[in-house]
Protein backbone atom coordinates (compact mmCIF):
# COMPACT_ATOMS: atom_id res chain seq x y z
CA UNK A 1 0.00 0.00 0.00
CA UNK A 2 1.11 3.69 -0.72
CA UNK A 3 -0.26 7.21 0.16
CA UNK A 4 1.05 9.49 -1.49
CA UNK A 5 0.97 13.50 -0.20
CA UNK A 6 0.77 15.78 -3.22
CA UNK A 7 -0.41 19.64 -2.96
CA UNK A 8 0.66 21.25 -6.26
CA UNK A 9 1.94 24.87 -4.74
CA UNK A 10 4.63 24.60 -2.06
CA UNK A 11 4.51 25.80 1.72
CA UNK A 12 0.84 24.16 1.90
CA UNK A 13 1.81 22.34 5.00
CA UNK A 14 2.39 19.14 2.77
CA UNK A 15 5.25 18.03 4.77
CA UNK A 16 3.54 18.66 8.24
CA UNK A 17 0.35 16.36 7.59
CA UNK A 18 2.48 13.73 6.01
CA UNK A 19 4.49 13.06 8.88
CA UNK A 20 2.26 13.72 11.41
CA UNK A 21 0.26 11.35 9.78
CA UNK A 22 3.24 8.73 9.33
CA UNK A 23 3.73 8.78 13.01
CA UNK A 24 0.47 7.74 13.77
CA UNK A 25 0.61 5.14 11.16
CA UNK A 26 3.74 3.31 12.76
CA UNK A 27 3.83 0.09 10.72
CA UNK A 28 4.60 2.51 7.02
CA UNK A 29 7.46 3.98 6.36
CA UNK A 30 8.01 7.47 5.01
CA UNK A 31 9.60 8.18 1.98
CA UNK A 32 10.66 11.77 1.40
CA UNK A 33 10.53 12.45 -2.14
CA UNK A 34 11.14 16.36 -2.33
CA UNK A 35 14.34 15.46 -3.50
CA UNK A 36 15.46 19.46 -4.21
CA UNK A 37 14.52 20.62 -0.55
CA UNK A 38 13.39 17.05 1.74
CA UNK A 39 12.91 18.79 5.54
CA UNK A 40 10.63 15.51 6.99
CA UNK A 41 14.19 14.47 8.93
CA UNK A 42 14.02 17.97 10.11
CA UNK A 43 10.55 17.53 11.13
CA UNK A 44 11.49 14.23 12.97
CA UNK A 45 14.16 15.55 14.35
CA UNK A 46 15.95 12.64 13.09
CA UNK A 47 19.87 12.26 11.80
CA UNK A 48 20.56 11.70 8.20
CA UNK A 49 22.75 8.17 7.16
CA UNK A 50 23.62 7.75 3.90
CA UNK A 51 22.54 4.77 1.95
CA UNK A 52 23.27 5.25 -1.05
CA UNK A 53 24.82 7.68 -4.04
CA UNK A 54 22.75 8.60 -6.59
CA UNK A 55 24.98 8.88 -10.32
CA UNK A 56 23.30 9.77 -13.58
CA UNK A 57 24.59 7.95 -16.76
CA UNK A 58 26.17 10.44 -19.24
CA UNK A 59 28.00 9.05 -22.48
CA UNK A 60 31.64 8.99 -22.91
CA UNK A 61 32.47 8.87 -26.65
CA UNK A 62 35.04 6.97 -28.19
CA UNK A 63 35.02 8.72 -32.28
CA UNK A 64 37.51 6.32 -33.39
CA UNK A 65 34.47 3.72 -33.42
CA UNK A 66 32.20 6.27 -34.22
CA UNK A 67 30.26 6.39 -37.74
CA UNK A 68 29.10 10.23 -37.60
CA UNK A 69 25.68 8.69 -38.53
CA UNK A 70 24.19 11.51 -36.05
CA UNK A 71 21.53 8.86 -34.46
CA UNK A 72 22.58 9.77 -31.36
CA UNK A 73 21.67 13.74 -31.95
CA UNK A 74 18.67 12.73 -32.98
CA UNK A 75 17.57 10.27 -30.16
CA UNK A 76 18.54 13.05 -27.33
CA UNK A 77 15.64 14.89 -25.80
CA UNK A 78 17.67 16.68 -24.00
CA UNK A 79 19.67 18.54 -26.69
CA UNK A 80 22.55 18.03 -24.60
CA UNK A 81 24.61 16.61 -27.82
CA UNK A 82 25.75 18.24 -30.68
CA UNK A 83 27.76 17.91 -33.97
CA UNK A 84 31.53 18.49 -34.37
CA UNK A 85 33.17 19.53 -37.55
CA UNK A 86 33.85 16.01 -38.41
CA UNK A 87 30.16 15.04 -37.35
CA UNK A 88 31.06 13.33 -34.37
CA UNK A 89 29.09 14.17 -31.49
CA UNK A 90 29.89 16.41 -28.46
CA UNK A 91 28.43 16.38 -25.01
CA UNK A 92 27.10 19.00 -23.21
CA UNK A 93 26.71 17.21 -19.59
CA UNK A 94 24.78 20.04 -18.15
CA UNK A 95 21.90 19.39 -20.44
CA UNK A 96 22.49 15.36 -20.32
CA UNK A 97 19.10 13.64 -18.62
CA UNK A 98 21.35 10.61 -18.70
CA UNK A 99 17.94 8.47 -20.16
CA UNK A 100 20.64 6.46 -22.46
CA UNK A 101 18.83 7.08 -25.62
CA UNK A 102 22.25 7.21 -27.38
CA UNK A 103 23.91 4.37 -26.38
CA UNK A 104 20.73 2.48 -26.96
CA UNK A 105 20.41 3.48 -30.53
CA UNK A 106 23.90 4.10 -31.47
CA UNK A 107 25.20 0.79 -34.03
CA UNK A 108 28.56 0.53 -32.84
CA UNK A 109 29.12 -1.33 -29.47
CA UNK A 110 32.67 0.46 -29.21
CA UNK A 111 31.50 4.28 -29.77
CA UNK A 112 29.70 4.93 -26.81
CA UNK A 113 31.10 3.95 -23.61
CA UNK A 114 29.00 4.30 -19.93
CA UNK A 115 30.13 7.67 -17.68
CA UNK A 116 28.63 8.98 -14.44
CA UNK A 117 28.22 11.79 -12.68
CA UNK A 118 27.28 12.03 -9.02
CA UNK A 119 24.25 13.57 -8.33
CA UNK A 120 22.72 13.07 -5.48
CA UNK A 121 22.29 10.81 -2.18
CA UNK A 122 19.53 8.53 -0.10
CA UNK A 123 19.46 8.27 3.43
CA UNK A 124 17.46 5.85 5.70
CA UNK A 125 17.50 5.88 8.96
CA UNK A 126 14.91 4.98 11.93
CA UNK A 127 12.90 8.05 13.51
CA UNK A 128 12.90 8.18 17.37
CA UNK A 129 8.84 7.10 16.21
CA UNK A 130 9.81 3.83 15.39
CA UNK A 131 9.33 4.00 11.89
CA UNK A 132 11.78 4.57 8.68
CA UNK A 133 12.66 7.30 6.85
CA UNK A 134 13.87 7.34 3.43
CA UNK A 135 15.76 10.27 1.95
CA UNK A 136 16.98 11.39 -1.45
CA UNK A 137 18.47 14.41 -1.66
CA UNK A 138 19.67 15.82 -4.99
CA UNK A 139 23.17 17.63 -4.65
CA UNK A 140 23.51 21.31 -4.15
CA UNK A 141 24.18 23.00 -7.75
CA UNK A 142 22.60 19.62 -9.78
CA UNK A 143 19.55 20.74 -11.89
CA UNK A 144 18.66 17.07 -13.00
CA UNK A 145 16.01 15.78 -10.11
CA UNK A 146 14.54 12.82 -11.91
CA UNK A 147 17.17 10.23 -11.40
CA UNK A 148 17.31 10.97 -8.01
CA UNK A 149 13.97 10.81 -7.31
CA UNK A 150 12.92 7.34 -9.61
CA UNK A 151 16.26 5.77 -7.41
CA UNK A 152 14.65 7.07 -3.87
CA UNK A 153 11.27 5.83 -5.15
CA UNK A 154 13.05 2.23 -6.30
CA UNK A 155 14.70 1.95 -3.04
CA UNK A 156 11.90 2.25 -0.94
CA UNK A 157 9.31 0.53 -3.27
CA UNK A 158 11.83 -2.75 -3.01
CA UNK A 159 12.56 -2.74 0.55
CA UNK A 160 9.06 -1.63 2.17
CA UNK A 161 5.27 -3.07 1.39
CA UNK A 162 3.76 0.08 3.22
CA UNK A 163 4.90 3.50 2.39
CA UNK A 164 4.06 7.10 2.35
CA UNK A 165 5.40 9.37 -0.59
CA UNK A 166 6.13 13.08 0.74
CA UNK A 167 6.20 14.30 -3.00
CA UNK A 168 7.94 17.55 -4.18
CA UNK A 169 5.85 20.66 -5.06
CA UNK A 170 4.72 21.35 -8.20
CA UNK A 171 2.98 19.24 -11.15
CA UNK A 172 5.82 18.45 -13.72
CA UNK A 173 7.71 15.44 -14.84
CA UNK A 174 8.93 14.44 -11.64
CA UNK A 175 5.59 14.43 -9.38
CA UNK A 176 4.10 12.02 -12.59
CA UNK A 177 6.66 9.21 -11.44
CA UNK A 178 6.03 10.40 -7.62
CA UNK A 179 2.63 9.28 -7.79
CA UNK A 180 2.72 6.46 -10.31
CA UNK A 181 0.73 3.32 -8.87
CA UNK A 182 0.06 5.17 -5.30
CA UNK A 183 -2.87 4.03 -4.05
CA UNK A 184 -4.30 7.04 -3.38
CA UNK A 185 -3.23 10.68 -3.53
CA UNK A 186 -3.75 13.13 -0.38
CA UNK A 187 -3.84 16.41 -2.15
CA UNK A 188 -2.78 19.24 0.63
CA UNK A 189 -3.86 22.63 0.28
CA UNK A 190 -4.82 26.43 1.38
CA UNK A 191 -7.55 28.13 0.73
CA UNK A 192 -6.04 30.82 -1.29
CA UNK A 193 -6.25 31.45 -4.80
CA UNK A 194 -2.45 30.24 -5.14
CA UNK A 195 -3.18 27.08 -3.62
CA UNK A 196 -6.68 26.32 -5.68
CA UNK A 197 -4.77 27.38 -9.05
CA UNK A 198 -2.02 24.47 -8.41
CA UNK A 199 -4.69 22.44 -6.59
CA UNK A 200 -6.40 21.89 -9.74
CA UNK A 201 -3.27 21.10 -11.81
CA UNK A 202 -2.55 18.25 -9.09
CA UNK A 203 -5.89 16.84 -9.45
CA UNK A 204 -5.50 16.90 -13.58
CA UNK A 205 -2.40 14.80 -12.99
CA UNK A 206 -4.20 12.37 -10.88
CA UNK A 207 -7.28 12.53 -13.25
CA UNK A 208 -4.86 11.89 -15.94
CA UNK A 209 -2.73 8.76 -14.18
CA UNK A 210 -6.51 7.53 -13.13
CA UNK A 211 -5.22 7.38 -9.22
CA UNK A 212 -8.03 8.11 -6.62
CA UNK A 213 -7.38 11.56 -5.17
CA UNK A 214 -8.52 12.63 -1.69
CA UNK A 215 -7.96 16.65 -0.58
CA UNK A 216 -7.21 17.83 2.86
CA UNK A 217 -7.78 21.68 3.65
CA UNK A 218 -4.98 23.15 5.73
CA UNK A 219 -4.85 26.24 7.39
CA UNK A 220 -9.31 26.19 7.37
CA UNK A 221 -10.40 29.11 8.26
CA UNK A 222 -8.44 31.81 6.28
CA UNK A 223 -9.81 32.05 3.36
CA UNK A 224 -13.42 31.23 0.50
CA UNK A 225 -13.30 27.30 0.60
CA UNK A 226 -16.20 27.21 -1.34
CA UNK A 227 -13.68 27.50 -4.25
CA UNK A 228 -11.94 24.54 -3.11
CA UNK A 229 -14.89 22.50 -2.81
CA UNK A 230 -16.38 23.74 -6.14
CA UNK A 231 -13.57 22.46 -7.46
CA UNK A 232 -13.27 18.64 -5.42
CA UNK A 233 -17.15 18.47 -7.20
CA UNK A 234 -15.94 19.45 -10.78
CA UNK A 235 -13.00 16.39 -10.07
CA UNK A 236 -15.44 14.04 -8.71
CA UNK A 237 -13.06 13.69 -5.56
CA UNK A 238 -13.89 13.52 -1.65
CA UNK A 239 -12.94 16.61 0.37
CA UNK A 240 -11.94 14.31 3.67
CA UNK A 241 -10.49 16.92 6.16
CA UNK A 242 -10.02 20.38 7.11
CA UNK A 243 -7.06 21.34 9.43
CA UNK A 244 -7.93 24.90 11.76
CA UNK A 245 -5.34 27.57 10.97
CA UNK A 246 -3.86 27.03 14.56
CA UNK A 247 -1.04 28.46 16.73
CA UNK A 248 -0.41 25.17 18.12
CA UNK A 249 0.09 23.69 15.09
CA UNK A 250 2.55 26.27 14.24
CA UNK A 251 4.28 26.06 16.99
CA UNK A 252 5.07 22.33 17.12
CA UNK A 253 6.07 22.90 13.71
CA UNK A 254 9.13 25.11 14.45
CA UNK A 255 9.56 22.85 17.65
CA UNK A 256 10.13 20.01 15.47
CA UNK A 257 7.69 18.07 17.15
CA UNK A 258 4.79 15.94 15.91
CA UNK A 259 1.48 17.59 16.99
CA UNK A 260 -0.17 14.08 17.19
CA UNK A 261 2.00 13.36 19.81
CA UNK A 262 0.53 15.96 22.39
CA UNK A 263 -2.94 16.03 24.11
CA UNK A 264 -3.79 19.32 21.61
CA UNK A 265 -7.22 19.22 20.35
CA UNK A 266 -5.63 19.59 16.79
CA UNK A 267 -3.95 16.21 17.27
CA UNK A 268 -7.51 14.88 17.45
CA UNK A 269 -8.50 16.53 13.83
CA UNK A 270 -4.89 14.85 12.25
CA UNK A 271 -6.06 11.15 14.05
CA UNK A 272 -9.67 11.69 12.13
CA UNK A 273 -7.27 12.28 8.87
CA UNK A 274 -5.61 8.86 9.30
CA UNK A 275 -8.83 7.09 9.51
CA UNK A 276 -10.28 8.92 6.18
CA UNK A 277 -7.05 8.15 4.85
CA UNK A 278 -6.70 4.73 5.57
CA UNK A 279 -10.24 3.95 4.79
CA UNK A 280 -9.78 5.31 1.05
CA UNK A 281 -6.30 3.79 0.65
CA UNK A 282 -7.96 0.35 1.23
CA UNK A 283 -11.01 0.39 -1.37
Amino acid sequence: MIIAFSGGKGGTGKSTVSTNIAVLLEDFALADLDVEAPDDHILLSTELVKVKDVNLFQPVFNHDACFACGRCLDACHDSAIISGRDGKPILIPELCGGCRGCKLICPSEEAIKEGGKFVGRIYENLTPYGFPLITGELLEGEEKTYRVLLETRRYAVGKYEKLIFDTAAGAGNSIFKALEGVDVVVAVTEPTPFGVRDLEKILEVTKRLERRTVVVINRSGTGDESVVESLCDRYGVKLIGRIPYSENVMKSYFENRPIVKTDLPEAEVFKELKDRILEEACK
